[in-house]
C-alpha cells in the first residue's frame, strides 16, 4: 500500500529521527497529536530512556506524541497499535480485521471515545488496505 507524506509530516519525521535515532516509517499529524510509526524493534529507541525523547518532542512540538512499532504483517501491526491490550486472535479477510479479545481488555483496545480503535483503523487503511476493524469477545 502506498501513501504520501506532506511537507509538514516530513519535517516532523526528520525532527524525531534526529532526536531519537529511531527510523520513522510514517507520521500522521493531527490537531493535538502526532503519531509516529517506527521501524520494527525500534519503539524503545524512539521512546528514549525514561521517555526522554517523547517528553522532548512533546515540549518542542507542543502536541501529544504517540509511538507505534511497525510490523511485518497486518496482524502484528494491529497488536502493536492496540497495545497494551492483549489480543487473542486476528483474522483478516475482504478488507476486514476481526480481532478476538477478552472482554476485560475491550475498553483498553477501544480507547477513550474510541480514539485507539479509530487510530488503528486509519493506519490499517493507510498501510494494509484494511477498512474495518471489528472487536469480538472471546
Amino acid at each position: 500500500m502506498s501513501y504520501s507524506l506532506d511537507q509538514k509530516s516530513m519535517g516532523f519525521i526528520s525532527y524525531f529521527e534526529n532526536i531519537s535515532g529511531a527510523q520513522v516509517d510514517d507520521c500522521i499529524s493531527e490537531d493535538a497529536r502526532i503519531i509516529f510509526i517506527v521501524k520494527k524493534g525500534q519503539a524503545g529507541l524512539a521512546i528514549g530512556k525514561k521517555g526522554a525523547n517523547i517528553k522532548k518532542a512533546m515540549r518542542d512540538l507542543k502536541k501529544e506524541i504517540e509511538i507505534i512499532e511497525n510490523g511485518d504483517t497486518a496482524q502484528e501491526f494491529i497488536k502493536n497499535a492496540l497495545a497494551p491490550a492483549e489480543i487473542q486472535e486476528i483474522t483478516i479477510s475482504e478488507g476486514r480485521a476481526m480481532v478476538k479479545i477478552d472482554a476485560s481488555q475491550r475498553g483498553m483496545a477501544i480507547g477513550k471515545g474510541g480514539s485507539k480503535i479509530d487510530r488503528c483503523r486509519k493506519l490499517l487503511q493507510r498501510h494494509f488496505n484494511i477498512d474495518e476493524v471489528i472487536l469480538t469477545k472471546m
